[in-house]
């Protein structure tokens, strides 16, 4: 998950203060990654072979393929529940249900192939409700994309009754409700996403950035620290990441500056790719006459993000800092 902030500009600087300001990510930004490795039926890595993510809930199909350790990696999955099936000539081997949550990757298990087709049977019944979600979901999310708010949320919620624990029906009333301006009934929906599978970061994540854009930084802050909890116990680093960063902006937003570097620091040591958290961190320190360590977080987000969001104005700052 991203924010923008506005962070206060140092006296030195010659300005006042910015005012802080954030806001929620796009759905679209609400994307994880998966890693996984399959073994040949000896138990040894499986080169080539093709790895399919399948949503039942209509997210993008993705097609992978394995290197030569067996490994296969995905970032910007979108968030949610997907079946993931591996297969090459003769052989078959599947995962039928697992959670990409925030951040990632998501390790997944081994799949280690055996004898078989991929294929299912074609009067299956469990493949054929699978299918009917899937197109049902795919309609939902395209009005929902269509800005068509009230076909979205009816068609989520017919879905809902229809499928218990269905966390993305609820995540996805709760943005069409955002996209009606209604922030009660979105939190209402994010709410229940949580009720539905506490295990889940989807509804914690969502409700960060609607907290956060509503300025209550006290109830961000809690999600936030939920959502880091849900993360870990999903195994994904680099959701945890995210929910440290998600905490050090919200310090900052709180005027605790120190508290916030802190925060922006680890982040930046459980995701040290992350150029956002380098960045804050850079400014954190700027803000407390720390130009030396500021300079080196900013050259850091440089390496990572030379074509950033933030580049012209670390460009500009760097000259500065001496």
């Amino acid at each position: 998950m991203k924010f923008r902030a506005f962070l206060a500009a140092p006296a030195w600087l010659g300005a006042a203060a910015l005012v802080a300001l954030l806001s929620p990510a796009p759905a679209s930004a609400q994307v994880g990654g998966v890693s996984g490795r399959v073994l040949d039926p000896t138990g040894k890595p499986a080169a080539g072979v093709d790895v399919v993510l399948d949503s039942p809930e209509g997210l993008p199909t993705l097609h992978l393929k394995t290197n030569a350790r067996g490994e296969y990696v995905a970032a910007g999955v979108p968030i949610g529940d997907y079946r993931i099936t591996a297969t090459t000539t003769g052989m078959t081997a599947r995962i039928n249900r697992t959670h990409v949550s925030l951040g990632g990757p998501s390790q997944i298990p081994d799949l280690k192939l055996a004898a078989g087709t991929a294929a299912p049977a074609a009067n299956d019944p469990a493949a054929k409700k699978a299918a009917e979600l899937a197109l049902a979901m795919k309609t939902a999310q395209s009005a929902l994309d269509a800005g068509n708010f009230d076909e979205a949320i009816t068609a989520f919620t017919k879905i809902a009754t229809d499928t218990p624990k269905c966390v993305n029906c609820y995540v996805g009333i709760g943005r069409a409700r955002l996209g009606k301006k209604d922030e009660a009934g979105a939190e209402a929906a994010f709410k229940q996403a949580i009720d539905a599978d506490p295990t889940k970061s989807d509804g914690y994540s969502e409700l960060v950035s609607l907290y956060n854009a509503q300025k209550k930084f006290d109830l961000a802050a809690q999600m936030s620290t939920k959502l880091g909890e849900v993360s870990a116990a999903g195994g994904a680093t680099g959701g945890d990441a995210v929910a440290v960063f998600n905490q050090g902006v919200i310090l900052w937003n709180q005027g605790k500056a120190v508290e916030a570097q802190a925060q922006f620091e680890r982040a930046a040591q459980l995701n040290p790719q992350m150029a956002d958290a380098h960045y804050f961190l850079g400014m954190a320190l700027v803000n407390q006459g720390k130009m030396a360590d500021a300079k080196k977080s900013f050259d850091t987000y440089m390496s990572l993000a030379p074509s950033g969001s933030h580049a012209d104005e670390v460009k500009a700052l760097l000259p500065l800092l001496k």
